[in-house]
């Protein structure tokens, strides 16, 4: 009988894993009769920023030395938040899944975590998995994608606004609205984002009025768009205007984000522009927490 190991991820694994992670959405995607277009794995730069952020809750699984499965989950505030987990489809029946979430779990619990949360693909396996430990869905993740010129007719901000181009300044600001708006500070991110952690330019803005903070966003110089979060939901579209004109000043036409079903100004604002559905996720969570109709995830590893 094949024995499987299980050891704290580290930095040299991030090849490996990038890999089974690979394997196993292609996988799914044939599974479910999609199109699979070949592709080298991206840069592993969330799962190095939780590996040094989160440690303790990052897994790998091992099968005579090659890794086949992986897991990591940060914890924020009381949110533990799964970002990645996959296994080898070969792999899959040897309970490889079950031991690597319930390893990452523990990290959470061990934290005090009080919510489990986790962005999930359509695998039934994995869902059940999920639901077996408290998560339910409780919203759908769309990946859209689209022109940038039609968000440059929402809304400017209000006279009385200022903009605010840069928010180093601004983190203890960021960190008291993420408590209301994600349901926990994001310290760490925040200063992944602002150093440019994801493209080679990478800008930050924001909107105050008499010192408070409204919201803020991000926006990359490959049209990623997110996160963004804003005290009230109408606040976005001016925000997102603002992204948009930072992106067209720069000669990018095209964009993309990912966008939750509990945001329907954000989905419609995206819709109406003309940008188009390229695909979807679930997201799932054992608690309700935040007020994501006035968020914008980074995407669905960092969510």
């Amino acid at each position: 009988m094949q024995t499987v190991n299980y050891r704290p991820m580290t930095e040299a694994d991030l090849g490996a894993t990038a890999l089974v992670r690979k394997a196993a959405n292609e996988w799914l995607a044939r599974s479910e009769g999609r199109d699979v277009d070949p592709h080298l794995p991206d840069r592993p730069l969330p799962q190095r920023h939780l590996l040094r952020t989160d440690p303790a809750g990052s897994w790998v699984a091992e099968l005579d030395d090659v890794v086949v499965g992986c897991a990591q989950g940060s914890v924020r505030g009381d949110i533990w938040y799964l970002s990645q987990f996959f296994v080898l489809p070969e792999a899959q029946s040897l309970g490889v899944g079950q031991e690597l979430l319930v390893r990452a779990q523990a990290y959470g619990r061990e934290r005090g975590a009080r919510v489990l949360s986790v962005t999930a693909s359509t695998s039934q396996a994995a869902h059940g998995l999920y639901m077996r430990q408290g998560m339910y869905a409780v919203g759908v993740g769309y990946r859209l994608s689209g022109p940038i010129g039609p968000l440059r007719s929402l809304p400017e901000p209000a006279d009385h606004d200022k903009r605010v181009v840069g928010c180093g300044a601004l983190q203890d600001a960021m960190a008291a609205l993420d408590r209301d708006v994600w349901g926990a500070e994001r310290r760490q991110e925040h200063a992944l984002f602002l150093a440019g952690g994801f493209a080679e330019q990478e800008t930050s803005f924001a909107l105050t009025s008499d010192g408070t903070l409204l919201g803020y966003g991000y926006a990359m110089d490959d049209g990623h768009i997110g996160p963004l979060a804003a005290r009230a939901p109408e606040t976005q579209l001016p925000l997102l205007r603002m992204a948009a004109d930072w992106l067209m000043g720069r000669g990018v036409e095209r964009g993309y984000c990912y966008c939750l079903s509990l945001n329907p100004t954000l989905m419609r604002a995206f819709l109406d522009a003309g940008w188009r559905i390229g695909g979807w996720s679930f997201f799932l969570a054992s608690a309700p927490f935040g007020q994501f109709d006035r968020y914008l995830p980074s995407g669905g590893l960092l969510l």
